[in-house]
């Protein structure tokens, strides 16, 4: 049984530099550049070439240890790549990158010591059904714009919490399946799984959900018994 709250308080002002790093971004022909959150709300770029992508783990930093190089190998279909970064181990992967209007979605779906073993295995299917549940969101520069604007967790209403809180029916059978394929070791990856469906959702429901504010949403709605329920809920299956 895992206990999950869905959402902490924060006491951190907005980032500032953020929108700021962003308009000073020079998109150049032959790239893609892509923007996400990371887990403290802060901006990471991801910078796609033809034969590369270049990830930078904070947006506006220059350090080394922040930016890796993912080389793409051999294109699989079209949605998946053989890439290798050198600082993993293994260092190979096949790659899905796909994308759905103004966000695009990256994940690792399996690994490998070479290209022809990572071929071998994706042909051989042997890709979980759950993988879907690690994919990262990553957005345009004019979607982060937008982003930067919109309302944050502070004015949450009602009836978009309820909404972004619905994942059972949509995540039940990848979750059950993650946590028989990985024996129940790595468990508490389904809180980061749901919180992350949950942010998806909030996107698109015209909220910031990564915007540094003050929020408590046990006090806003500390009388409403459906919210609260749903916000102390645990994740379990029978």
């Amino acid at each position: 049984m895992l206990t999950c709250i869905f959402f902490s308080n924060l006491s951190l002002a907005q980032s500032s530099e953020g929108k700021a790093i962003l308009d000073s971004q020079m998109e150049e022909s032959g790239k893609e550049v892509w923007y996400a959150y990371n887990m403290s709300g802060d901006l990471m770029s991801c910078t796609i070439y033809e034969d590369k992508m270049v990830f930078n783990s904070l947006l506006g930093s220059d350090s080394e240890k922040g930016i890796s190089e993912v080389v793409l190998e051999k294109r699989l279909d079209s949605l998946h790549f053989v890439v290798r970064n050198d600082k993993k181990k293994p260092p190979y992967a096949a790659m899905s990158i796909r994308k759905q209007d103004d966000v695009l979605k990256m994940a690792p779906v399996l690994t490998g010591n070479s290209t022809k073993e990572v071929e071998e295995r994706f042909l051989e299917g042997q890709i979980p059904n759950w993988i879907s549940l690690t994919e990262q969101d990553w957005y345009t520069k004019e979607k982060v714009a937008a982003l930067e604007e919109a309302p944050g967790l502070d004015e949450l209403q009602r009836e978009d919490l309820l909404t972004a809180m619905m994942w059972r029916n949509a995540l039940s059978e990848k979750l059950q399946q993650y946590l028989e394929d990985t024996g129940g070791e790595r468990s508490f990856m389904v809180y980061r799984f749901v919180e992350a469906y949950r942010n998806q959702k909030l996107v698109e429901l015209g909220y910031n959900p990564y915007r540094r504010v003050t929020y408590n949403l046990f006090k806003k709605f500390e009388g409403d018994q459906e919210v609260m329920r749903l916000l102390k809920e645990e994740i379990k299956f029978e």
